[in-house]
């Protein structure tokens, strides 16, 4: 490992930024790399030297949801990408176990919750608490840990990999979001990355279909993200990642030390349900719990066609 530290620093040396400035930054602030956060999914051990960079890049903050676990044990942790007024955009809530694998839930922004019965995607709002609060009540399982990030900034991180590989099943144009890309494998960077993420009006299944793309998009992504390019990663995500406290990523890093094998899949919701005039989802409490406990615990999902929608 600490040849694959030092392989980093000498890249990031080449970039002319001194690598002795990027290791008292990193003893001095002691924050988290966003590689092993959105990354997780395909990386090898690089990814330890990934965060030495990184984290440099990662803004923290002391709501720590839960008792930090041990090393050894899974974590749960809870991935919020927001917009400008920081709405809920996408929300996963992932489990890595401790072989290193990734189990992936991504929760549908429109769930109906608490009593006021509001929906999900605006309860950061009032801070990360609320919403990792009510990520535990309504899935039966404790939030470790969390990371945000502004959606708006995947165009720039698309840039910074090189573009992320992506597949549509038909060609995809709308001008509300600017999408407008051909059928087929591709990559897409910038504002067509961004734009790709933004689409939902048009798809044939809305939010649903638009939580499929994430996924996709975040598979692509990771399995750009190497020691080569966590210089560029860590100056386009400068300063725009937040999490908690309590989270030592370096050591966990550690206990990816090989291929990661990453499963994802969409919690059930049901049909979608007008309250007030807002529509959403009120998916079953019960199931919800019984779905989430089976998943983490191994249960397989239908498997999703390599092409989104």
């Amino acid at each position: 490992m600490n040849d694959l530290i030092r392989s980093a620093i000498a890249a990031e040396a080449e970039e002319a930024v001194d690598s002795r400035t990027v290791l008292a930054e990193l003893h001095k602030r002691k924050r988290k790399p966003l590689a092993l956060i959105i990354g997780v999914a395909t990386l090898t051990v690089a990814a330890a030297a990934t965060s030495v960079i990184v984290q440099t890049a990662v803004h923290k903050t002391d709501a720590t949801p839960a008792t930090a676990p041990s090393a050894a044990s899974a974590v749960n942790v809870l991935l919020i990408g927001t917009d400008d007024a920081n709405r809920t955009d996408a929300l996963v809530f992932a489990r890595f176990n401790a072989d290193g694998s990734a189990s992936v839930i991504s929760l549908p922004r429109d769930i109906y919750v608490g009593a006021a019965q509001d929906r999900i995607n605006s309860l950061y709002q009032s801070g990360p608490r609320a919403l990792t609060d009510e990520v535990q009540r309504l899935t039966g399982v404790p939030v470790d840990h969390y990371a945000a990030i502004k959606m708006s900034e995947f165009g720039r991180i698309s840039t910074a990999v090189g573009g992320v590989e992506i597949c549509l099943t038909a060609p995809a144009k709308d001008p509300r979001s600017g999408v407008d890309l051909p059928a087929g494998r591709q990559s897409v960077s910038g504002d067509q990355a961004l734009a790709f993420l933004r689409q939902r009006f048009g798809l044939a299944h809305g939010d649903l279909d638009r939580i499929h793309r994430h996924q996709a998009f975040l598979t692509g992504l990771a399995s750009k993200i190497t020691k080569d390019n966590a210089a560029a990663l860590a100056r386009a995500v400068n300063g725009v990642v937040e999490t908690d406290q309590g989270w030592d990523l370096l050591d966990f890093a550690t206990r990816f030390q090989g291929p990661v094998k990453i499963r994802t899949t969409t919690l059930p919701v049901g049909e979608q349900v007008n309250r007030g005039g807002m529509v959403g989802y009120a998916p079953d409490p019960d199931q919800t719990k019984k779905f989430v406990e089976g998943y983490f615990g191994g249960d397989q999902s239908p498997a999703q066609d390599g092409c989104v929608n």
